[in-house]
């Protein structure tokens, strides 16, 4: 992962004019090692809209899988 975080992080800095991290300490690199901990992230992700107040709902942020789940179960 560093060889592909590298690279970005110097991009990215080199466009805000900064120095120093570019990736917060708490965002690590997570091993999904089974199907409850690949459904809890799932989860997770889909539940962040809603916990950061970006939507009420996860079916109406544009940008969860929910939404998209919901939305092909109303088109059949």
């Amino acid at each position: 992962m560093w060889f592909i975080n590298e690279p970005n992080a110097h991009m990215a800095n080199a466009e805000d004019h900064c120095r120093g991290r570019f990736l917060d300490d708490r965002l690590t690199i997570q091993t999904l090692l089974d199907e409850k901990a690949l459904a809890a992230c799932m989860a997770y992700v889909d539940l962040s809209p809603v916990r950061t107040k970006m939507a009420k709902t996860t079916e109406k942020f544009e940008h969860t899988s929910m939404k998209r789940q919901i939305d092909k179960l109303k088109t059949e």
